[in-house]
């Protein structure tokens, strides 16, 4: 029996090649999809790792040795100010507090001076509050503390005597109190001393804390959270110590970042960095209220921050991501080699340098 050839139609050809070159299209739009949720391309800014860098909201604020600029999330100047040399600058994300020896200035967001003065000492160094500024002026172990308001009028001084100034905040809305530590050396044994104050009024609360080093002081639903090098303790604006939250012993970790997440208080430990303050971990420690857990890295980090959504590693050309709630990480790949993790906008661009560059990129989701 001969079998019949049948011949194909012209266009059975021409559909299978077409079908083909849809394939491979939706196939190439998948991995660009893939990448372009992963991370955006970075931005590189105009500026070295070695200069100041502070994130400022969604923006950067960067301090090359003369000027403060404003850096915006696209890497161009929004706004720059002349601070002049060996100059020091905070912000809360509102308003920025800068100072170059006896210099002090009080900037708002956009860059304007509300406040320009020179003090009657060298400015050691100031802190920015939402209504206040406290300016530290003298030596580290004996000066005063300006305090002064949104309109630049002076408010209230304190007086810093036979102690070390170790920092200054300020917490609390209405009305907003200020909180100052200070290393008392008088005695056999150092020891850190804690006051609070409601500026232009009497001291609120005095407190002598231990011979640990306190290095961190967080304000959250009410309380100070007060971080030294072994534990995390709880008090009230009177610095009275809050028994029914569980102290969290810590030692061995160092308190990294800190991040609001709706009425949550998210806390990022890693183990203690080294001499350089460089680091090269695998873990992560995670605080949620009373809630403790290690996340385990992939790899080894140079450094990790928390975003809005979740916790980041940084690995070479890796950047690793954990979602809050979840103890597994994922990897993305970065065009470029990050070798030191400078700080995070509130829209979740880390500020990272590569070698001598420093960049912007956009984490993912």
């Amino acid at each position: 029996m001969v079998k019949k050839h049948v011949a194909r139609p012209s266009w059975v050809p021409r559909l299978l090649m077409l079908g083909g070159v849809l394939i491979l299209l939706i196939g190439v739009a998948f991995l660009f999809r893939a990448f372009r949720t992963s991370t955006d391309r970075p931005i590189k800014l105009n500026a070295l790792p070695t200069q100041q860098l502070m994130p400022f909201g969604n923006e950067v604020l960067h301090y090359d040795g003369m000027m403060l600029h404003c850096l915006t999330t696209g890497g161009t100047r929004r706004w720059s100010f002349q601070i002049g040399q060996g100059a020091g600058f905070h912000t809360n994300g509102k308003r920025i507090t800068a100072w170059s020896a006896n210099q002090l200035y009080i900037l708002n967001r956009d860059g304007r001076a509300i406040y320009n003065d020179k003090m009657d000492a060298h400015v050691q160094f100031a802190r920015a509050g939402n209504n206040y500024v406290a300016a530290f002026v003298g030596t580290r172990d004996e000066g005063n503390i300006h305090v002064i308001d949104g309109d630049g009028k002076s408010v209230d001084v304190v007086q810093v005597t036979s102690s070390t100034l170790l920092d200054v905040g300020f917490f609390s809305e209405s009305p907003e109190l200020m909180w100052t530590l200070g290393l008392e050396t008088t005695g056999t044994v150092p020891s850190t001393t804690m006051r609070t104050y409601e500026p232009g009024k009497l001291i609120t609360g005095s407190a002598t804390l231990g011979e640990q080093l306190i290095y961190r002081v967080q304000y959250h639903n009410g309380k100070l959270r007060v971080v030294d090098t072994r534990q995390i303790r709880t008090y009230d604006y009177r610095i009275k110590e809050d028994t029914s939250v569980p102290t969290v012993l810590i030692y061995g970790w160092y308190l990294q970042d800190s991040r609001q997440v709706g009425r949550e208080l998210i806390q990022l430990l890693v183990p203690t960095v080294k001499q350089d303050g460089s680091l090269s971990t695998t873990d992560l420690r995670l605080l949620t209220g009373n809630n403790s857990r290690v996340l385990h890295l992939p790899a080894p980090c140079v450094g990790a921050v928390l975003g809005s959504k979740a916790v980041f590693g940084f690995s070479g050309n890796y950047v690793y991501m954990c979602h809050y709630g979840n103890n597994s990480f994922s990897a993305f790949t970065l065009p470029i080699q990050v070798s030191k993790v400078i700080g995070i906008t509130q829209n979740d661009r880390a500020i990272v340098a590569d070698a001598n560059a420093v960049y912007l990129v956009q984490l993912p989701k």
